[in-house]
This record gives C-alpha cells, sequence and structure tokens, in this order.
C-alpha cells in the first residue's frame, strides 16, 4: 500500500496530464479526420472551431485535471462532501472558479497552436491516403 502511494506521488501532475489528455487528443484527431474528408472549408470557420477548441481543451484538463488529483490526494469523500472547515471541497470549488478565466488567459496560445496540429494532422492523412 506504501508503495502504491509513493508511485502516485512520484508521477506527480503527469498523472492528470496523461489521464485528462486522452479525451481532447481523440477530438482533435476526429476534427482533422473531418477536415481531410472537407478540404474545402472556409478560414474563418476554421480559425473559430480552433479558438472554440482552444478554450475548451484547457478548460476540460483543468477542471478533470484539478479533481482527479484532489480525489488521489484527499479521497473522494472529502472532495464531494461540503463540511463547514476547509477541505478539498473548497479548494475544488476554487478551480472550477479559476479555470474558465485561465482557458481564457491561454486562449492567445492555444488557438495558433491547435490550428498548427490540425493542419498538421491533415497533411499526416493526406500523406497516408496518397500512400495508399
Amino acid at each position: 500500500m506504501a508503495a502504491c502511494r509513493m508511485g502516485e506521488r512520484h508521477l506527480g501532475g503527469w498523472l492528470w496530464f496523461l489521464a485528462t489528455s486522452l479525451f481532447p487528443v481523440s477530438v482533435i484527431s476526429g476534427i482533422s479526420g473531418y477536415f481531410q474528408a472537407f478540404r474545402n472549408i472556409r478560414l474563418w470557420v476554421y480559425w473559430i472551431l480552433c479558438a472554440f477548441l482552444g478554450f475548451i481543451i484547457p478548460l476540460f484538463m483543468g477542471l478533470v485535471g484539478a479533481t482527479l488529483m484532489l480525489i488521489l490526494e484527499y479521497g473522494f469523500e472529502r472532495v464531494v462532501t461540503p463540511s463547514t472547515e476547509i477541505t478539498a471541497n473548497d479548494i475544488m470549488h476554487d478551480y472550477f472558479k479559476l479555470a474558465p478565466r485561465y482557458a481564457l488567459m491561454v486562449l492567445p496560445v492555444t488557438t495558433p497552436f491547435l490550428a498548427l496540429w490540425l493542419k498538421g494532422m491533415q497533411a499526416l492523412l493526406t500523406y497516408v491516403e496518397n500512400k495508399g
């Protein structure tokens, strides 16, 4: 049991990062397949979609990641049960208040990154399609 706890602490922030990045990466891969099928999409639609995903992905990763780390640290019952003293539940509510602000603050970075990622995935899919 102690070795398991030590392993959880050793992973630190990487555990929540890996656990929460699977869903957004799957969504981005699916959207790149969509763009591959419909290549003649308007540029402004593309940038709106990148901005939307650039907001949703950090919001999702921040909320789910913070919740997972609090559950690992304090246990499920202490995170979801409100009490009169300052607990993990209060910390989680603070994360839920700050996550949308954080997602908006990183939007200028995530939007161009997602645009490049989607174009790279589209180029990879085009390469695989032409190769086969």
